[in-house]
């Protein structure tokens, strides 16, 4: 089963970034009070999970990936977020896409098993297709191998990507500018979740936090919805 990345992201939520407490209490100076109107919009996607014994036919599970399985639920989940500069001036330099997994009622914990991608250089990556080992680790696969049991695919991967977290409970992945290149459009992860032992789903809470340059001044922003009444960054992740 090949899950085809989507042309758009469904938001959970959107809005602008946010100034940090320092930022936003330079206000007074005309040069910040110009730039922090002028931030970032960004949207944080509606995450995406599939149980990964239901991705297989049942004779077509690898051994390996049966014994992994026979005390841990994996789920595959696909994240997503997009940067959208709302005015010539700014640019995004860096910017961080966290996933903190929450603890069950009874205190039990999910681990990020592996992600995707976890590291990109290059200038830019097309059509990048990704399957999972008999490990339940993703591996990037070469055009033209054919097709693959489970996998998905990226239209484009733009650098610069590094992911961290693996095997703990705050994944994260880190995007930086190249060459000029600032950080805008959609960005697409995936994740392994392992569930606890007795665990049955997993909650979490999705963070954007970024550097913007505006006006000659670098920003520190964040992501932080105004309602009050709820977080609606924090989701059932899978289960």
């Amino acid at each position: 089963m090949l899950l085809r990345v989507p042309d758009e992201i469904d938001p959970l939520w959107e809005g602008e970034l946010e100034a940090d407490a320092e930022a936003a209490g330079t206000r007074g100076d005309p040069q910040v009070a110009t730039a922090i109107r002028e931030l970032p919009v960004v949207s944080i996607g509606r995450p995406e999970s599939w149980p990964l014994l239901d991705l297989y036919e049942q004779d077509k599970v690898p051994v390996a990936m049966r014994a992994l399985m026979s005390e841990t639920a994996f789920h595959v989940v696909r994240l997503s977020c997009s940067f959208r500069p709302v005015h010539d001036r700014t640019r995004i330099e860096w910017a961080r896409f966290a996933v903190r997994l929450e603890p069950d009622a009874e205190g039990r914990t999910a681990t990020a098993f592996d992600l995707h991608p976890l590291l990109v250089t290059q200038e830019v990556k097309r059509n990048v297709k990704v399957s999972l080992a008999p490990t339940i680790k993703f591996q990037e696969i070469e055009a033209g191998l054919g097709g693959v049991d489970v996998g998905f695919e990226y239209p484009q991967l733009e650098p610069v990507i590094s992911a961290s977290g693996a095997g703990e409970t705050e994944p994260a992945w880190d995007f930086s500018s190249a060459k000029g290149a600032y950080i805008q459009g959609s960005k697409w992860m995936h994740l392994v979740v392992a569930l606890g032992r007795g665990m049955t789903s997993c909650d979490a809470h999705l963070h954007l936090t970024a550097d913007v340059v505006s006006a000659g001044l670098r920003i520190p922003v964040f992501s932080r919805p105004k309602q009050a009444h709820a977080d609606p960054l924090t989701v059932r992740l899978c289960g």
